[in-house]
């Protein structure tokens, strides 16, 4: 084989790998190992070279390969040498055998052998290992390595530990190179791994050592770095919890440890590799305009010293162009037109990392061609360089890759494309961006729904960039976001795609054939849709590794990791659980998808939210990392995913009430690392953070404490930092100032006390924290830039005042004046405006009582125009200057109130600063500060100013300044001399003041008067210094005493009198003053009530969003359903019947109940959450409104806009309690109080119309004033619906609908009051409303049909049918009956008469006509009873004794009964009252639930009706025979009827929930299933189908109008026919509005309850006979049909017209044209619309929606198998990758069909082979590769329950009629119920195998009929269960009817039939030639 590689083919041809193997297993026989036999060196040499044989056969031998692993197996290989592994003298050779096989390298077949030295330990082997290591090579065979390690348990443990070696070397293989890596994990080594260490079942003989576990260990997390299948992946998640839901920490370590690399499936090349795409004609190269080449490459190894081809296009005889890498990364390029290759030498492609590499060559007019290359989508390199030539060519061949011997390179590919255009710079940036997994052709619409959020992220900043340095926007720009948003993609047309070559393109050649034959399909569509194969030449491996993001997918999606974190207990399974999730987000955009989709990010908050305790720095970090928030590297900090940030960065119920307070430092400095660290920061704040109004949030965590004290001041720079940066007038300066204005100052407007003492603790708290505010505000305002906003935004006059307010602390005082220093000095005109709204006026009256050192110096700051710039003082050069002698008057009023307050003793508030204060003249240097020392201090500063400044000594020439100084010092001084004690505590402060006026009036007061009232004062002064002494004769005062009042009583001045004396200046002055103090006032208030009302809002949208969250639980379900990951144990699923309704309304699906799922994350309420806030009652009294006070006029009130606009708040305020289950951009229209009414139960709620959609919100209710509030918190009468029973505490779901798929509504009564309306769903839902009122139904009722009639004008095609048709079996003219019309019942009358209606559907007209819901129990739909033997082994329905009478009520039906009937009738009248027959009902509520209580939610009505317990156990339904007994025979007054289950529904009469009844007192017997009559076989199904047979009969069609006259005609109260119920029955009896007694009322309604309601007349006249004419169960004039003629079917003699010419998949019925269309495979007809196509199975992953054979629509990353139509308007695809896809078809007027995926359904674990979909019943049925069918609901798109087969599901179908459903695989033909009860099942063994399937559909059809297309033959078979033996259970089979011989081809070949269709009773079949045929019966 090694001169002659031919002799390989022979070699297999003969058998020779089997020999060989059998060679093996004989060495091991007992007799070989005989040394007398055989000599054990000849033995292993034997056994070397079969080892060696098999080794070359295999060598570059690809169809050998592919034999072995096919036909001879190597499980078999194992079995051979598993013997000789187990024995010590051969183990460690074999060993070494199998390692070499797997290399294919028999030097290393001793390398066991060599490491069995003396004591070996682990670190001495892992030292030869290291040594050997350089001889291991690439695995060839990786399934020879996975049965090395599986051979590891049985290796014979002595001191050689060679398992210990040989797991070693394997984790080295693993680890060598990346195509060992790959190659491994493809071949399941994974799984065995993880199975080793963790699985269960591992045998425990087999004890692994640490160091073993260690290796293992080492070994599945490098593994898993590539990923795991879906089994292995299912496996390991399913691992990580127990059944007690307790996580494995060790499992989820390892889980963590695999999200570094994440692979795409890629194409391995090593060495000569190449793929080869050839060409020929069609196509001309080079391309006239240029060429663009892209691929994405993984390079592992460098070529050492020759180039490696990577891109090659050649002419037969030339290459054209040839893109080479060069040692160390370089690439170069081979032109035609220059002699040496051109080199790239600017940039180098780098080792182990994924790489996308663009190669554009341009050509242009005007332009000289240029090459240039992009690296990672950056411009790296170019290159001027002249385009080939054109020329004609016979053929082109693209080489990816170098198949010459010199190729040294080992690399990787994952996709690459050639288009037939030169890009421009901006394309390859955005095609990077999509990343290496993306294998489409680019026409997604939009591409960014394919990136990541990081690669998202990345071309935002890039284009921000573009936006920055540009500042207007570019061309490249528009193209990018076209690219990327556009829903036309980037605008390359797939022509323009020359070659697309991709792993999901590969095929592997047959094993018969030569290897060369794997080819790769090109995704490129020729220009006549058709697709070339390029060829694999030399080592080219398809890797396609699954990372365990993409089997996370596949198994759970974003549910697994979240309900990990929902289970995490401790902080380390917390941070990896969360870390995993955000691990698989990162990097796959169908997780991300995902997450979005269920809500995930909402989920994950909610669950953080109850983990408080466990959050610590590491949660932290993982946690903010995923945003792209890393403080380790704050200059990289950006925010990659704007939807999770704001839901859980921002959410401060997490981050502020973790108890670590290093969390909370690094939640508010991650602000700052976006704001000032990053280098993305403008970016962070422009594109990011303004859009998530942080101050509002930031203040309002501040406002509600949940931060402890010790943060505050973090926090509050925090707010500082942020406004600084985002300083907005709507986002950062209203909301600052609005919090300011309310919570700087008390609450209570207007106080008489001088200064407001504030004893509420939580409001001087808030003041503290709004002073801090306050004083960053004014820091940042330093700044210019910011202040220039602060004042464009406000009208600072006003503010200044607002801030202020009339009892300013010193803080807020100081920073007022502050503030007013930096707009004086950046305007200095504004002291105009100031002084226009009193506000200097405002300061001389307020500033006195806030005085302290910050103040003084503030005032002196202002004074003199000193400002701090950047925290820098801005002082004017040369001597002090006054800038603001607006002050000095407030100084000196100061001045006059502080030495008042000396006088009286008072001293500073405690918290003022103890030091560093400066002044001007004076520094504040006491600890404690008096009144005297801040006033001497005061005084010191005026002196100092008036000898140092010229401009100071000039305002004293005013005589109002002059005349403050004067009375402020005479009026102290005075004082003192009055009383001269005090002399002593004042005496420097004395000098200080004489030092002062006397320099005052020596510098020549302009008032001569006030000269002599300062020199006065000086005197007075003088003599007081004499007074005091008590040596000196008091000396009389030489003053005139009218100038200087003398006190009588030593009392410093109140604050009015204070006022008064030193106030404004004059009454007009004080008047306008307190005008504009007033206004500021009312002002204050409101915002007061704004910033209140903003707080509750915040507050209320955190509790609607944890309500919101906590309503999410749909996603768990899947996770615990029978076939999820962690399944609930056997006997915890529960059922209930599923609401939604078939044909005619009938309701037999049953769903799961889901209650069992446990809730861990479920967020308790607590009271530190809920904020509770005193309400002002008198400042609510007057605010009305939240309009701020800066948006007001200064001279005028709000205008009439602006309250329009303050109504409008007000109503969203009401409504916002509603806002967040509106669907996006919906307005209300309406909003109603209903009860919506289910069974015996109401839920109060709101009904709310929308602009697009339908809501109903249980749980809520709207006040008369518009308040939306709690049902729980709402009067009792509101609730109040008569006759039901308020619902208040369980789940309160809320239902949205589309409009348009309301199908119709009807009026209804409820309790006989015209105020209800029943509203039924195109998706087969119906809801029950009860309105307060008949004039709100009225109201509704009259949108509803506006809005329908729209729609109707609006649809081009309408949809057939009304509410309950939503089958092929009734026309749009039936569908009309159930609006109530009598034309329309007369309608359906007649089709009954022809035998077009089944008596079932007749029933079910009637009742649904007369106003029968299953809705309300009250008026449940009732049946007839028609059997009377209950008995019979078997039922004759030919008998007429078998059989009821139906003319008579059930009441007379025995002589004693009606004797009794007829008896209390003629009593009654007798003696004056209204006279009956009966005191009972043939309907009511309990009748109801006395027949379904074995079924929920029928359980819980029953009990409820009960009074929360079971009847007793003889009075349940036990027994059908008992019940009819009961209902007819006995005198007890029971004339019930029955219900329409019992003729649909088989559950309903067994005990699947196991339900405790007891037992009867007659005869001790347990009380369980229901007893069946002896004819029904001990079986439900059978019951219920002859049950139906027998209504179908042609007995009850001859009586049934009997009945319906009773019932619904014209013997409804006959009295002759005994007829007459109790009189409140009857509609119209009473009226329950018109009784106001509240006893009487509710007695009269529970007389209704007991007694039923008798349906609504339909017919005066007596009901007309059925025609009985002909064949009975077909319409009349019909002769043949399919199920009574089956065996008359002909073959039509030739193919119908539009057959094609590939094999059919399915037919389609053209209604419009009334013709069959054949489907060819991986294409589909969309219903209703036969110009509208859905293409699937392109190499490209796309799904693609073709309208008039033009794409309109391409729906990219969908590896879609199969698709189905649930109707025109809903799609479900089973994809490759094991889930269900559910599909949206949208269309608009003037706008083109839309594809939207709505769903992912999750199940299965392989991929889905076949779907089938039915809207008559919601359902959707698939098939898969796991021998599993799944049944999922439509609706909800949620799992419902799996039906398992022994192999492979091809086939399944739906019967749209009944339900049932029918599913083959290569074994078994399996028919189902809709609930999965198994009906029969055939072996296929024996058999041809299955095709096609399709039932025959009819409304009704005793026999029912299944067609299957085989090998040449269609057959058409049944079921039933007559052959079962007497006395057993019902034993159902299939019964073949038919088999009809497809009409051969030419040749004789018998094709197989691959489709099949009946329509009406024709049968259209077709094959695998394309043709279509029907099969018809007799005319």
């Amino acid at each position: 084989m090694v001169e002659e590689p031919r002799t390989k083919d022979v070699f297999r041809e003969l058998d020779g790998f089997l020999v060989m193997v059998g060679m093996l297993s004989a060495l091991a026989l007992p007799e070989v190992q005989d040394q007398t036999i055989i000599d054990p060196e000849q033995r292993m040499e034997i056994t070397r070279l079969a080892f060696a044989i098999i080794s070359e056969a295999m060598r570059d031998h690809f169809a050998n390969s592919m034999y072995f692993n096919k036909q001879v197996g190597y499980v078999l290989l194992q079995q051979a040498v598993t013997p000789l592994i187990t024995d010590s003298r051969t183990s460690a050779q074999t060993m070494g055998y199998l390692l070499a096989l797997a290399l294919q390298n028999f030097s290393l077949s001793n390398l066991f052998m060599n490491f069995r030295t003396s004591l070996p330990t682990p670190a001495k082997i892992d030292s030869l290992i290291a040594q050997n290591e350089h001889r291991l090579g690439k695995v060839r065979l990786a399934q020879v390595v996975l049965i090395m390690i599986k051979l590891v348990d049985v290796v014979p443990r002595d001191e050689s530990m060679q398992p210990y070696a040989t797991l070693k070397v394997i984790e080295r293989l693993v680890s060598l190179n990346h195509r060992n890596h790959s190659m491994l994990n493809e071949a399941n080594l994974t799984g065995f791994v993880f199975n080793k260490l963790y699985g269960k079942s591992h045998s425990e003989e087999h004890v692994i050592d640490d160091a073993e576990r260690t290796v293992l260990q080492r070994m599945l997390r490098r593994l898993l770095e590539m990923g795991a299948s879906t089994a292995e992946a299912r496996a390991i998640y399913q691992r990580t919890v127990d059944n007690d839901l307790r996580i494995d920490a060790e499992i989820l370590d390892i889980i963590r440890s695999a999200r570094r690399a994440k692979f795409p499936e890629y194409f391995s090349f090593d060495g000569p590799a190449s793929i080869q795409l050839n060409e020929d004609g069609g196509r001309t190269f080079p391309c006239p305009m240029g060429f663009t080449f892209m691929a994405w490459m993984y390079i592992e190894k460098h070529p050492t010293d020759t180039p490696t081809l990577l891109f090659g296009i050649k002419h037969p005889n030339k290459w054209m162009t040839k893109l080479s890498l060069r040692p160390y990364g370089k690439l170069e390029l081979y032109v035609p037109s220059k002699r040496e290759p051109l080199l790239f030498d600017k940039v180098a492609i780098q080792r182990s990392k994924w790489t996308h590499v663009t190669l554009v060559w341009f050509v242009g007019k005007g332009v000289s061609p240029a090459i240039r290359l992009f690296i990672d989508g950056n411009f790296a390199d170019s290159h001027d360089v002249s385009y080939p030539r054109l020329e004609n060519s016979t053929s082109t061949t693209y080489h990816i890759g170098d198949e010459s011997n010199n190729a040294q390179a080992s690399w990787s590919m994952a996709s690459a494309y050639l288009f037939s255009l030169p890009m421009g710079n901006e394309l390859p940036r955005l095609f990077h961006h999509l990343g290496p997994r993306y294998f489409s052709n680019f026409q997604s619409s939009p591409l960014v729904r394919f990136f990541t959020y990081e690669a998202a992220t990345s071309l935002s900043i890039y284009l921000q960039s573009l936006i920055d340095a540009k500042r207007t926007p570019s061309p490249e720009l528009s193209i990018l976001l076209k690219g990327a948003k556009d829903k036309d993609g980037p605008g390359i047309s797939e022509e323009a795609i020359v070659f697309a070559l991709t792993p999901f393109g590969y095929h592997e050649g047959e094993a018969t054939l030569d290897p060369q034959d794997a080819t790769v399909l090109n995704a490129a569509l020729r220009r006549d849709r058709t697709r070339e194969k390029a060829r694999i030449k030399g080592d080219v491996v398809v890797i396609k590794p699954q990372c365990l993001d993409v089997a996370l997918w596949k198994i759970g999606g974003a549910a697994v990791p979240l309900r990990l974190v929902e289970l995490s207990q401790n902080s380390h399974d917390l941070t990896n659980s969360i870390g995993i999730l955000f691990d698989n987000l990162r990097t796959s955009w169908q997780n991300s998808e995902d997450m979005e989709r269920i809500h995930g990010y909402d989920i994950l908050a909610l669950a953080l939210r109850s983990k408080l305790g466990i959050i610590d720095i590491y949660t932290f970090n993982v946690v903010f990392d995923f945003f792209g928030i890393d403080l380790s590297h704050p200059e990289n900090a950006t925010i990659t995913n704007p939807l999770a940030y704001s839901i859980i960065a921002l959410d401060f119920d997490i981050w502020a009430k973790v108890p670590s307070k290093e969390v909370q430092k690094a939640h508010l400095n991650h602000l700052t690392a976006l704001l000032e660290t990053s280098k993305f920061r403008r970016f962070n704040l422009k594109q990011r953070l303004s859009k998530f109004n942080i101050v509002r949030k930031l203040l309002f965590v501040l406002q509600i404490d949940m931060y402890s004290n010790d943060m505050i001041p973090l926090l509050v720079e925090t707010i500082g930092m942020y406004i600084k940066h985002h300083f907005a007038a709507d986002t950062a300066i209203k909301p600052v100032v609005g919090y300011l204005a309310a919570n700087l100052h008390e609450e209570t407007p207007g106080t008489s006390t001088p200064r407001s003492v504030i004893t509420k603790p939580d409001h001087s708290h808030r003041r503290e924290l709004a002073e801090q505010v306050y004083e960053v505000l004014v820091r940042n305002l330093s700044n210019q830039a910011l202040l220039t906003k602060f004042t464009l935004a406000l009208p600072l006059s006003r503010v200044l005042l607002l801030l202020l307010g009339e009892h300013p602390t010193s803080i807020v005082a100081s920073q007022t004046l502050i503030l007013l220093g930096l707009i004086l000095n950046a305007s200095p005109s504004f002291n105009r405006k100031f002084e226009l709204v009193s506000g200097w006026s405002a300061l001389k009256d307020i500033l006195p009582f806030s005085w302290d050192p910050s103040v003084h110096v503030a005032a002196f700051d202002l004074l003199l125009g000193r400002v701090f710039v950047a925290g820098k003082p801005q002082h004017a050069s040369g001597s002090a200057k006054i800038v603001c002698p607006y002050i000095l008057p407030a100084i000196l009023t100061s001045l006059a109130y502080g030495l008042d307050r000396v006088y009286a003793g008072s001293t500073l508030p405690p918290s003022t600063p103890s030091s560093g204060v400066l002044s001007h003249g004076a520094v504040f240097n006491h600890e404690n500060y008096s009144v005297t020392s801040a006033m001497e201090v005061l005084v010191e500063e005026l002196i100092d100013l008036h000898s140092s400044t010229s401009t100071f000594r000039q305002l004293f020439k005013s005589k109002q300044t002059t005349s403050i100084l004067v009375n402020a010092c005479q009026s102290f001084i005075a004082k003192i001399y009055e009383f001269p004690q005090n002399r002593n505590k004042v005496e420097r402060l004395i000098e200080k003041i004489t030092t002062l006026v006397a320099a005052v009036a020596a510098d020549g007061p302009s008032d001569e008067e006030q000269k002599e009232q300062l020199l006065a004062v000086v005197k007075l002064a003088e003599h007081c210094k004499l007074r005091a002494s008590p040596t000196d004769e008091p000396s009389s005062l030489s003053v005139d005493p009218t100038i200087i009042p003398l006190p009588s009583s030593p009392q410093h001045h109140p604050s009015s009198a204070f006022r008064r004396a030193f106030g404004a200046g004059g009454s007009s002055n004080e008047r306008i003053l307190r005008k504009s103090l007033a206004r500021i006032d009312e002002w204050r208030s409101k915002t007061i009530a704004a910033e209140k009302k903003r707080r509750r809002k915040m507050m209320q949208d955190q509790k609607e969003f944890n309500r919101q969250a906590e309503r999410y639980v749909e996603w768990r379900a899947i996770l615990h359903s029978e076939h999820g990951i962690w399944p609930r144990p056997a006997g915890k699923y529960l059922w209930r019947l599923d609401d939604t309704e078939g044909p005619f309304r009938v309701r037999k699906k049953l769903e799961l109940e889901h209650a069992m799922v446990p809730l861990t994350a479920r967020l308790q309420e607590s009271a530190s959450r809920e904020v509770g806030e005193p309400e002002n009652e008198e400042v609510q009294s007057v605010v009305h409104t939240e309009v701020p006070p800066w948006e007001e006029s200064y001279e005028f009130s709000a205008t009439e806009a602006e309250e329009q606009q303050l109504d409008d708040d007000m109503n969203e305020d009401k409504q916002r309690r509603v806002r967040h289950e509106l669907e996006p951009g919906d307005v209300i229209q309406d909003v109603r109080n209903v009860t919506r009414v289910t069974g015996v139960d109401a839920s109060p709620g709101l009904l709310i119309l929308g602009k697009t959609h339908l809501y109903m919100l249980d749980g809520l209710l709207q006040q008369e004033d518009g308040e939306i509030i709690e049902a729980h918190d709402a009067p009792k009468d509101v609730l109040l619906v008569p006759g039901t029973i308020v619902e208040l505490d369980g789940q309160q779901p809320a239902q949205r609908w589309v409009l348009d798929r309301i199908a119709t509504f009807s009026k209804r009564t409820f309790l006989f009051r015209d105020v209800a309306l029943e509203i039924y769903m195109k998706d087969s839902k119906s809801i029950f409303v009860v309105f307060p009122t008949h004039q709100d139904r009225h109201e509704i009722h009259n949108k509803f049909t506006y809005l329908i009639s729209i729609r109707a004008a609006n649809e081009a095609v309408t949809s057939p049918g009304g509410p309950m048709i939503r089958s092929p079996f009734l026309s749009r003219v039936t569908a009309r009956v159930f609006t109530g019309a009598r034309d329309e019942i007369a309608t359906a009358q007649r089709r009954w008469q022809v035998r077009e209606l089944s008596n079932f559907a007749y029933l079910s007209i009637l009742n649904q006509a007369s106003g029968r819901t299953r809705c309300d129990l009250t008026q449940y739909p009732v049946f007839p009873w028609i059997l009377q033997d209950y008995t019979s082994e078997e039922l004759d329905l030919s008998k007429p004794e078998t059989f009821r009478n139906l003319a008579r009520p059930m009441g007379a039906l025995s002589p004693a009964r009606e004797e009794a009937a007829q008896t209390r009738y003629s009593n009654l009248e007798s003696v004056g009252e209204p006279p009956f027959h009966y005191g009972t009902h043939f309907s009511s509520s309990m009748i109801v639930c006395h027949f379904l209580i074995r079924m929920a939610p029928f359980t819980h009505m029953f009990k409820t009706l009960q009074g929360g317990d079971w009847d007793l156990p003889d009075r349940l339904f036990t027994d059908i025979k008992r019940a009819w007994d009961s209902a007819s025979l006995d005198s007890r007054g029971d004339v019930r009827e029955l219900i329409p289950e019992f003729y649909t529904l088989p559950e309903f009469l067994t005990n699947s929930a196991g339900l405790e009844f007891g037992k009867q007192s007659s005869t001790g017997e347990k009380v369980n299933d229901v007893k069946l009559p002896p004819w029904a076989k001990n079986d439900p199904l059978l019951f219920i189908t002859l049950h139906r047979q027998a209504l179908e009969s042609d007995y009850v069609s001859r009586n049934l109008p009997a009945w319906i006259d009773l019932i619904w005609g014209s013997k409804q109260k006959d009295v002759e026919s005994l007829n007459v119920f109790h009189p409140l029955s009857y509609e119209g009896a009473i009226d329950l509005d018109t009784i106001e007694d509240k006893m009487e009322r509710e007695a009269t309604v529970g007389i209704i309850h007991n007694f039923g309601q008798t349906p609504r007349k339909l017919f005066s006249q007596p009901h007309p006979a059925r025609m009985m004419d002909g064949r009975p169960s077909l319409p009349l004039g019909t002769m043949f049909g399919i199920a009574e003629d089956y065996q008359m079917l002909s073959q039509s003699a030739k193919p119908l017209r539009g057959s094609i010419t590939t094999s059919v998949a399915g037919l389609y019925v053209d209604s419009f044209s009334d013709r069959i269309l054949p489907c060819p495979d991986q294409m589909l007809y969309v219903p209703l619309y036969p110009h509208e196509t859905v293409h699937w199975g392109s190499p490209d992953q796309s799904i693609r929606l073709h309208v008039d054979r033009k794409v309109v629509e391409v729906a990219e990353g969908a590896r879609c198998l199969c698709a189905a139509f649930a109707d025109s308007e809903a799609m479900v695809t089973g994809m490759d990758d094991s889930t269900v896809g559910i599909w949206k078809l949208s269309r608009s007027p003037g706008e083109r069909t839309t594809l939207t995926w709505t769903h992912i359904l999750r199940g299965h674990t392989d991929k889905v082979n076949t779907v089938a979909a039915s809207r008559s019943w919601s359902l959707i049925v698939s098939g898969s590769e796991d021998c599993g069918v799944i049944l999922w609901d439509l609706n909800r798109a949620q799992y419902v329950r799996t039906l398992k087969h022994e192999t492979g599901v091809s086939l399944v179908a739906i019967q749209d009629s009944t339900g049932l459903i029918a599913s083959s695989s290569k074994t078994t033909l399996q028919l189902h119920t809709i609930n999965g009860v198994l009906v029969a099942s055939l072996s296929l063994f024996s058999l041809d195998p299955i095709y096609s399937l399709a039932f025959h559909e009819r409304e009704y059809s005793k026999v029912g009929v299944l067609a299957t297309g085989s090998n040449g033959a269609i057959t058409l078979r049944s079921w039933n269960a007559d052959d079962t033996p007497p006395g057993e259970t019902a034993r159902w089979k299939w019964v073949q009817l038919h088999e009809y011989k497809y009409r051969k081809i030419s040749n004789g070949e018998a094709l197989p039939v691959t489709a099949l269709k009946f329509v009406s009773e024709s049968l259209y079949s077709a094959d695998s030639s394309g043709n279509v045929y029907s099969w018809e019966l007799p005319d």
